[in-house]
């Protein structure tokens, strides 16, 4: 599932940052991402872990592929593994468990009243845009 949020979403703003609601909460099924595509370098994948939301850039660091909400959650580990090259990632820190060298950008996301809300995203073109 993607969403593509736009002026007409609610938003709201918490601890000084801007949130937009992007689904019902009942829309994020266990170990299932989905994207927020915000533009086409701001995507977040959100998943579900338990009772717990994660959110983290859609976009591998390694190929630049947006395709992370389609990969694998370990639940265990709490990690995303992209689905094209095998990288992982915790969805907590946002780090590649197997490097230093690697991460995605982590973002807030809560649920109130049966709906997702999503940090929005700073807009910028990533420096690996040529």
């Amino acid at each position: 599932m993607t969403i593509y949020p736009n002026d007409d979403f609610p938003q709201c703003e918490q601890h000084g940052k801007a949130f937009v609601r992007v689904c019902k909460s009942s829309d994020l099924v266990q170990k299932q991402g989905i994207c927020v595509e915000f533009n086409e370098y701001s995507q977040i994948a959100v998943f579900r872990v338990d009772d717990a939301l994660y959110a983290v850039s859609n976009i591998c660091p390694h190929n630049h592929m947006p395709l992370l909400h389609k990969g694998f959650v370990n639940t265990e580990a709490c990690s995303i593994t992209c689905p094209m090259h095998g990288w992982e990632y915790s969805l907590r820190t946002g780090q590649n468990v197997a490097s230093s060298h690697s991460r995605l950008h982590v973002y807030e996301v809560f649920e109130s009243n049966g709906w997702v809300y999503l940090e929005k995203p700073q807009t910028h073109e990533p420096a690996w845009v040529w």
